[in-house]
């Protein structure tokens, strides 16, 4: 019994290792379930996987989803490529404004900002490119035009 666990589970692990290297945002890889509680199981152990995952490499983590579905009058277990930054967050005030948060290498930011000001971008450009501008990026590009 112990050697079926093993195997099972270094199969899910090179699955989900095949889903980061292959699968683009929006794709999908989808495993067959023999019935409903298979699904369970087998969505519990990609899960798991999961975990494991998101210690070692929690960018790639968090870019995919596992869910269970039931289409074609069959149960599936789906992994998918989702759209998601961990390093971008929205704060929301208590007046109800809304505020992009990151957390980005400053440094490297402020070398992006200085690259697109010595491009010849105007500060619209810019702040259309990054999303939006924080007084403290506004200020740096201030000095960077002298």
């Amino acid at each position: 019994m112990e050697r079926e666990v093993v195997d099972t589970r270094e199969i899910i692990v090179r699955w989900l290792q095949k889903a980061n290297e292959e699968l683009e945002t929006g794709e999908q890889m989808l495993f067959p379930a023999d019935t409903k509680q298979d699904q369970k199981e087998k969505k519990k152990l990609f899960l798991r996987e999961l975990r494991i995952l998101a210690k070692v490499d929690p960018v790639a983590a968090s870019q995919m989803r596992i869910v269970g579905k039931f289409e074609d009058h069959r149960f599936w277990i789906v992994v998918e490529r989702v759209a998601f930054s961990p390093f971008i967050a929205f704060k929301k005030g208590k007046s109800g404004t809304v505020e992009r948060v990151t957390m980005e290498d400053d440094s490297e930011k402020l070398r992006r900002l200085s690259l697109m000001r010595e491009d010849g971008y105007t500060l619209e450009d810019i702040e259309e490119m990054e999303g939006g501008l924080t007084e403290e990026d506004r200020e740096f590009l201030k000095r960077e035009r002298r």
